[in-house]
Protein backbone atom coordinates (compact mmCIF):
# COMPACT_ATOMS: atom_id res chain seq x y z
CA UNK A 1 0.00 0.00 0.00
CA UNK A 2 0.98 3.75 -0.75
CA UNK A 3 1.24 5.01 2.06
CA UNK A 4 1.67 9.04 0.79
CA UNK A 5 -1.07 11.53 1.99
CA UNK A 6 -3.58 12.71 -0.26
CA UNK A 7 -2.21 14.93 -2.74
CA UNK A 8 -4.15 17.92 -3.97
CA UNK A 9 -3.74 18.75 -7.90
CA UNK A 10 -3.48 22.18 -8.54
CA UNK A 11 -5.21 23.53 -11.53
CA UNK A 12 -3.50 26.04 -13.64
CA UNK A 13 -5.44 29.43 -13.47
CA UNK A 14 -7.53 29.33 -16.81
CA UNK A 15 -7.61 32.24 -18.73
CA UNK A 16 -10.97 33.70 -19.55
CA UNK A 17 -11.98 33.53 -22.83
CA UNK A 18 -13.39 36.46 -24.96
CA UNK A 19 -17.05 34.76 -25.08
CA UNK A 20 -16.91 34.84 -21.52
CA UNK A 21 -16.18 39.19 -21.60
CA UNK A 22 -18.20 39.51 -24.14
CA UNK A 23 -21.41 37.73 -21.69
CA UNK A 24 -20.34 39.26 -18.87
CA UNK A 25 -20.23 42.67 -20.94
CA UNK A 26 -24.03 41.63 -22.65
CA UNK A 27 -24.89 41.73 -18.60
CA UNK A 28 -24.20 44.32 -17.99
CA UNK A 29 -25.40 46.22 -20.86
CA UNK A 30 -29.05 45.06 -20.27
CA UNK A 31 -28.73 45.52 -16.65
CA UNK A 32 -27.65 49.38 -17.93
CA UNK A 33 -30.66 49.76 -19.86
CA UNK A 34 -32.70 48.38 -17.52
CA UNK A 35 -31.78 50.90 -15.05
CA UNK A 36 -32.37 53.49 -17.40
CA UNK A 37 -35.56 52.39 -18.69
CA UNK A 38 -36.66 52.20 -14.65
CA UNK A 39 -35.16 55.86 -14.39
CA UNK A 40 -37.39 57.14 -17.28
CA UNK A 41 -40.91 55.79 -16.53
CA UNK A 42 -39.99 57.13 -12.64
CA UNK A 43 -39.30 60.58 -13.70
CA UNK A 44 -42.01 60.20 -16.27
CA UNK A 45 -44.72 59.05 -13.59
CA UNK A 46 -43.06 61.86 -11.41
CA UNK A 47 -44.53 64.86 -13.28
CA UNK A 48 -47.51 63.24 -14.41
CA UNK A 49 -47.87 63.18 -10.78
CA UNK A 50 -47.32 66.62 -10.12
CA UNK A 51 -49.82 67.46 -13.17
CA UNK A 52 -52.08 65.35 -11.57
CA UNK A 53 -51.94 66.76 -8.39
CA UNK A 54 -51.94 70.18 -9.80
CA UNK A 55 -55.03 69.57 -11.49
CA UNK A 56 -56.72 67.89 -8.34
CA UNK A 57 -55.97 70.99 -6.09
CA UNK A 58 -57.50 73.31 -8.62
CA UNK A 59 -60.69 71.17 -8.95
CA UNK A 60 -60.78 71.30 -5.05
CA UNK A 61 -60.49 75.04 -5.12
CA UNK A 62 -63.28 75.01 -7.30
CA UNK A 63 -65.30 72.98 -5.07
CA UNK A 64 -65.19 74.97 -2.62
CA UNK A 65 -65.92 77.72 -3.79
CA UNK A 66 -69.27 76.56 -5.21
CA UNK A 67 -70.30 74.98 -1.86
CA UNK A 68 -70.04 78.43 -0.70
CA UNK A 69 -71.90 79.75 -3.58
CA UNK A 70 -74.11 77.27 -2.96
CA UNK A 71 -74.44 78.01 1.05
CA UNK A 72 -74.95 81.76 -0.51
CA UNK A 73 -77.80 80.83 -2.63
CA UNK A 74 -79.42 78.48 0.49
CA UNK A 75 -79.09 81.85 2.27
CA UNK A 76 -80.66 83.47 -0.38
CA UNK A 77 -83.78 81.31 -1.30
CA UNK A 78 -84.77 81.05 2.57
CA UNK A 79 -84.69 84.96 2.73
CA UNK A 80 -86.75 85.00 -0.28
CA UNK A 81 -89.32 82.73 1.21
CA UNK A 82 -89.16 83.88 4.94
CA UNK A 83 -88.27 87.04 5.16
CA UNK A 84 -90.69 89.64 4.67
CA UNK A 85 -88.60 92.80 4.35
CA UNK A 86 -86.34 91.19 1.42
CA UNK A 87 -89.44 90.01 -0.21
CA UNK A 88 -90.99 93.59 -0.22
CA UNK A 89 -87.59 95.06 -1.72
CA UNK A 90 -87.76 92.26 -4.35
CA UNK A 91 -91.71 93.35 -5.01
CA UNK A 92 -90.87 96.72 -4.98
CA UNK A 93 -87.69 96.73 -7.20
CA UNK A 94 -88.41 93.99 -9.55
CA UNK A 95 -92.30 93.57 -9.62
CA UNK A 96 -93.11 98.08 -9.39
CA UNK A 97 -95.07 97.51 -6.94
CA UNK A 98 -96.41 99.69 -4.00
CA UNK A 99 -98.50 99.47 -0.75
CA UNK A 100 -102.15 100.83 -1.33
CA UNK A 101 -101.56 103.86 0.61
CA UNK A 102 -98.73 104.94 -1.83
CA UNK A 103 -98.64 107.22 -4.76
CA UNK A 104 -96.05 107.06 -7.40
CA UNK A 105 -94.64 109.90 -9.43
CA UNK A 106 -92.94 110.23 -12.52
CA UNK A 107 -90.67 112.65 -13.25
CA UNK A 108 -89.22 112.79 -16.91
CA UNK A 109 -85.69 111.52 -17.28
CA UNK A 110 -83.20 114.79 -16.83
CA UNK A 111 -81.44 116.39 -19.37
CA UNK A 112 -77.52 116.63 -18.73
CA UNK A 113 -76.20 120.26 -20.43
Amino acid sequence: MNTVGHSRSIKPARKRSSSSWLHTLGWALIIVLVVGLCGTAILRTRAEYREARAEYEQIEAEVKRLQRENERLREEIHALKNDPQVIERIAREELHMIRPDEMVLSFPPSRKK
